[in-house]
């Protein structure tokens, strides 16, 4: 799936259909089923500020983003760890992100992450394609917007999406 997903968007088949979202719902859907596809093994967080109200986003491209960061931040942390996901709406934009308790990234691996079939050097048996981010990446900037990382090894990492609320698409 991943490699399709990887093919289509390097041959620009990947279409950016926007639509108004009600984000506060679309998110608190997708937390739940992520509560239900983890179980109890973790403790999802949601923390919701700002003006969160008229957003064009495409629903399909923002689900894949939301999805690979959130199963990332389950994958990497422990079993009881919390994942927190925050939603902040500014004027012309919305800013959210995903924070887990996991191993970390090594400062070294970072600028690499975004990259086919890069992971981190931690990830010993933890199975993975190294596309995840990839496709994360390449449906954010269809929305027009921006993907950060920050991480310390041991503590956890911290993955920043800003996204215009207008159509911010490249075409």
């Amino acid at each position: 799936d991943d490699m399709l997903q990887v093919n289509q968007i390097e041959l620009d088949k990947t279409r950016f259909q926007p639509i108004p979202l009600d984000l506060l719902q679309f998110f608190d859907n997708l937390i739940e089923e992520q509560r239900l596809t983890t179980g109890k093994n973790h403790e999802f967080i949601l923390k919701i500020a700002g003006n969160n109200h008229n957003f064009l986003g495409d629903k399909g491209l923002l689900r894949q983003i939301f999805v690979n960061l959130m199963s990332n931040a389950v994958k990497y942390s422990p079993d009881g760890g919390n994942v927190e996901f925050t939603l902040q709406g500014q004027d012309s934009q919305i800013i959210f992100s995903v924070k887990d308790e996991g191993i970390g990234i090594p400062i070294e691996d970072k600028d690499k992450l975004f990259k086919s079939f890069s992971r981190g050097s931690n990830v010993d048996t933890i199975p993975g394609t190294g596309l995840g981010l990839v496709i994360t990446k390449a449906c954010v900037e269809l929305h027009g917007g921006e993907i950060s990382l920050e991480s310390q090894v041991g503590k956890g990492t911290k993955v920043t999406v800003c996204l215009p609320k207008g159509v911010g698409s490249r075409e």
